[in-house]
């Protein structure tokens, strides 16, 4: 059961004591805060547990992303929930002493300046003299938070080695490198876990000597030996990988789980193969764990990744990879978001299972293309084919090697705002806020170039505000903690006994999120031909129209509308994305390499923000209305794509691979051109995949189902749609979101 407020309290107290005390130094301080931390944030077993972790965080901790969650940077390093905090005090005034209601206030002081969110906002207002804006509703093109998210570990070398073969490694590293606070710091981190461990084995005892059915007591039986094994040696069964990859996880708030396939393959074959487990008791064991996924709810995140080329064990991998589908079909949440590598050659077993469960509306496994990927990967982050194989997609749809580099995506950048402020030299139209530099009076922008030029212009210095502000992100979080988790798993920490982001991770790489960037450039087609080629009208004239929301000229929005359209595999069209896209990517991926990352690189991805963010945008000339949804990542205007699926495959095509590090591409089919022509739509896809296309996220659901949900909600609870990024039950989003997926094309025979 969950702790009160009254204990979460004084472990605030507790947990201030240890960091105070240990403030000398950084390394040694995290290791006993954490361990302080997980002998109570970890939650008891319950009578249903078939895998042991569960977490209720404090109102003060240690987290990269405390438990999802980065609003306002509250998940961010050494973390304070002041709020939580604030009435969880009042709510327990009359039970405190006076002794501790003092105490409380000292703490709520300290960590109110002494939470790592504040030191990067200081960091970045010493340079920039602002604090940046931390919600899509402020005014500007651009927002970023603090985290450190997304991160992929080395599984197989926790899978091989085991807590004890991961110290030795250790000492090993002493002897060469000499012996510090860090490594010493790293072997407490172990010693915490295997002491978590114990705590669960000893609860699985009690609960299989209170059992009253022998499937239960067997169940925390097999649960209790799986625990002790782990402490000292590595997992010799399909259970116990699934223990120790979970308990890793849940104790240092890893949000995606990578390549599971492969390094828990062997393990599951050879359980399946010396008959100790059956095909359904695999999937029940797989169902365990995403029951964990689910009570954390990290839609936006828990990446589970299966397929693709690279893997050391594929034969063993794909016979996971197919339960682990099988589960998810069973398991119809929005999490995990299960990922497959498409790749030719591949087993056809795996990608008709995937597109089995894709055709029953589960909108899992996405599909991601490494004919395409692979060696854009090898150039865009400038690695061997090796190291490029390691891509694993994680978060709404960025990539980072698994086990080599960190990739944290945190700022968003609004494209289709960046026109809105050329247009307006600055200003923000919907906001009527001068936020931008000016790029020129409307009579000044006389040549199509010019109005080109004005809106990279004003993308280009947030851009390279926000690199540094990445770039802060890390040199902040390794001022202040070593993070232990990541760097015991991350080539090349251990190696070189530097922390992570003390010069650790192989690749210090980071990511930008874009939207509107086909709004804008579908905007920026029409005008070209409007205003600048058949002169229809002024750009005065078209501004003004935009102004007033088109009221009154509906006929300069049919002509909007009819400009050609990205989606149809329309050159003109597709060729204005095509360049915005590459020329934001050039602008990221310098102003990254000036600020100090490996690669900073833009994502075209949705996290329901293509139409939450598209709420505070004015009228845009592809027709547009003030605040309806902008276009989702890269995929279409709402309605524009009239052409069919393979001409809007087309376009989804034509993107120069090398200038981002994840695109998000939302294709929707009707049950019954799945169900009759379900062989057709995966050669199309297959073609798609081998021809340039990136990734696919399908949704296997009808325009008429969609309507009534929004209309009976209470007899669609069941319903899931992409979003973008991610997938989530259709009733329970923002009207906004539900309105924006409904107007989307859906395709059928």
């Amino acid at each position: 059961m969950s702790r009160t407020d009254l204990q979460k309290l004084r472990e605030v107290l507790e947990f201030t004591r240890i960091y105070q005390e240990n403030s000398g130094d950084i390394y040694l301080r995290e290791a006993r805060c954490l361990d302080y931390q997980l002998e109570h944030i970890l939650v008891p077993l319950d009578e249903e547990a078939g895998i042991a972790g569960r977490y209720d965080h404090g109102f003060v901790g240690f987290s990269s992303q405390t438990g999802g969650y980065s609003v306002l940077g509250a998940g961010y390093t050494y973390y304070f929930k002041e709020f939580e905090f604030v009435n969880a005090l009042q709510r327990c005034a009359g039970e405190l002493t006076a002794s501790e209601n003092y105490a409380l206030q000292a703490a709520q002081a300290f960590w109110k300046e002494e939470n790592t969110s504040r030191k990067l906002d200081l960091a970045f207002a010493r340079r920039y003299g602002y604090v940046p804006g931390k919600g899509y509703p402020a005014p500007g093109v651009g927002n970023c938070d603090c985290r450190v998210a997304g991160t992929n570990l080395d599984f197989h070398k926790l899978v091989d080695l085991g807590f004890d073969g991961l110290e030795k490694e250790i000492e090993q590293k002493i002897k060469e490198n000499g012996d510090s606070s860090f490594y010493e710091a790293l072997k407490l981190w172990i010693g915490s876990l295997q002491k978590a461990c114990e705590r669960y084995r000893r609860q699985a005892l009690e609960l299989a000597a209170h059992s009253t059915s022998k499937e239960s007591r067997r169940r925390f039986l097999d649960l209790a030996g799986a625990l002790e094994h782990l402490q000292h040696q590595p997992p010799q069964s399909f259970l116990e990988g699934v223990q120790l990859m979970w308990i890793y996880s849940v104790s240092c708030d890893l949000m995606n789980y990578g390549r599971m396939d492969d390094y828990l393959g062997p393990l599951y074959a050879g359980d399946l193969d010396a008959g100790r487990l059956t095909e359904e008791e695999g999937v029940q064991i797989i169902l365990y764990l995403y029951k964990h996924f689910l009570e954390i709810n990290k839609i936006h995140d828990c990446r589970v990744i299966v397929g693709g080329v690279g893997r050391r064990h594929p034969r063993e991998a794909d016979r996971l990879a197919v339960a682990i589908m099988e589960a998810t079909r069973r398991f119809r949440e929005a999490v995990p978001q299960l990922t497959l590598r498409y790749y030719t050659g591949m087993s056809e077993a795996v990608f008709h299972k995937a597109m089995e469960v894709n055709a029953e509306g589960v909108t899992f496994p996405i599909i991601y293309s490494d004919d395409t990927n692979v060696p854009a990967v090898q150039q865009v982050y400038g690695v061997g084919r090796e190291e490029a194989e390691q891509y694993v997609p994680f978060g709404c749809g960025e990539y980072v090697l698994a086990g080599y580099s960190v990739g944290t995506p945190n700022n968003g950048i609004n494209a289709l705002k960046a026109l809105d402020l050329a247009l307006h030299n600055g200003r923000d139209s919907y906001h009527n806020v001068l936020c931008g530099p000016r790029t020129g009076e409307l009579s000044e922008l006389d040549g199509f170039e010019k109005l080109y030029e004005a809106v990279l212009n004003q993308l280009k210095p947030v851009m390279e505000r926000f690199a540094e502000h990445k770039y802060l992100n890390y040199i902040v979080a390794g001022e202040n903690a070593p993070y232990l988790h990541l760097s015991l798993l991350l080539h090349d920490c251990v190696e070189t006994g530097k922390p992570v982001f003390e010069g650790g991770v192989r690749y210090l790489n980071a990511s930008s999120e874009t939207f509107g960037v086909i709004s804008c450039a579908d905007s920026l087609t029409a005008i070209r031909k409007l205003v600048y080629e058949e002169k229809r009208l002024s750009l005065e004239e078209l501004v003004e129209v935009l102004d007033q929301n088109f009221e009154g000229r509906e006929e300069i929005r049919r002509l909007c509308l009819e400009a050609p359209k990205y989606g149809n595999d329309d050159d003109i069209a597709d060729s204005m994305a095509q360049r915005l896209f590459s020329d934001m990517g050039d602008i990221t991926l310098e102003a990254g390499k000036k600020a100090g990352l490996h690669r900073y690189n833009i994502v075209s991805v949705n996290n329901s923000m293509s139409a939450e963010w598209g709420n505070f945008c004015s009228a845009s000339a592809c027709g547009r209305k003030k605040g309806d949804p902008m276009a989702n990542a890269n995929g279409p205007s709402i309605g524009a794509d009239k052409c069919g699926i393979t001409a809007l495959l087309n376009s989804m095509s034509k993107f120069d691979n090398t200038k981002h590090v994840g695109v998000i591409n939302n294709v929707r089919f009707t049950k019954e051109l799945f169900t009759r022509s379900g062989d057709k739509v995966a050669a199309v896809l297959k073609a798609f995949y081998q021809n340039g296309g990136v990734q696919t996220n399908l949704c296997v659901v009808g325009r008429e189902d969609l309507e009534n949900a929004m209309e009976h909600p209470e007899k669609y609870q069941n319903l899931m749609v992409r979003i973008g990024g991610f997938s989530a039950r259709f009733v329970t989003l923002n009207p906004i979101v539900q309105r924006e997926i409904l107007e989307r094309t859906t395709y059928d025979a």
